[in-house]
């Protein structure tokens, strides 16, 4: 009997220190500055703000007075999405999908976002040949139905990342994996990080040991 007794203190102390573990991992990433997940929801909003001005400046082509100017500002638009797009895809594919590959559940998802985000790359190379004119005057008259639809189109894809993918990574993945997508993303855009995007932030190759088991 008395050792049960000694058992209990000692069993709830191995629980307090687990719990207390997995509150210090988890405040290790409260600072949005350091939370890859964080930073990836921010690139999602200043997309779809740009989005919402190609549709103005789509809008603002039925002007003839102010055509250039709006083919002016889509062109602008289209630059960001072809350098910033393409980079914010880089980060997915290649630093939050592939920690997230052992988790079956969602595995199809990963596989359908990817194909998303090349059809997105797509609609992008569309617009900018309408804003080139390659296409002609019936391109542009199509552009604003594209913006619209690719917004569409974007929302349901942003819609899935947030509400499945993230999560999940938030729940399996360790705060030394997540500090190993932040440096990877950072060293896409040369502020530092150490090794290439296909290693952790130690420099080592990712391994699935940084997924946190979840109950």
């Amino acid at each position: 009997m008395a050792s049960a007794r000694r058992a209990k203190p000692r069993a709830r102390r191995e629980k307090d220190f687990h719990a207390c573990a997995l509150l210090f991992d988890h405040r290790l990433m409260s600072d949005d500055r350091n939370d890859p997940l964080e930073k990836l929801a921010s690139a999602h909003r200043s997309l779809e703000e740009n989005l919402n001005d190609l549709a103005r400046a789509a809008r603002a082509l039925g002007d003839p007075r102010g055509r250039a100017a709006a083919l002016e500002g889509l062109s602008s638009v289209v630059a960001y999405f072809e350098r910033s797009m393409s980079r914010h895809h880089e980060d997915e594919e290649r630093s939050l999908f592939p920690r997230l590959a052992v988790l079956e559940a969602i595995a199809p998802t990963l596989e359908r976002l990817r194909q998303e985000h090349k059809a997105h790359q797509r609609a992008i190379n569309e617009l900018r040949a309408a804003i080139e004119r390659d296409g002609g005057p019936e391109a542009l008259e199509k552009l604003p139905q594209l913006i619209e639809d690719l917004r569409a189109a974007y929302h349901r894809h942003v819609t899935c990342e947030e509400q499945e993918v993230f999560p999940a990574a938030r729940r399996f993945l360790q705060a030394s994996a997540m500090h190993g997508i932040m440096n990877e993303m950072e060293t896409r855009r040369g502020r530092g990080g150490h090794g290439n995007p296909a290693k952790g932030i130690s420099g080592r190759p990712y391994r699935p040991g940084g997924m946190r088991r979840g109950p």
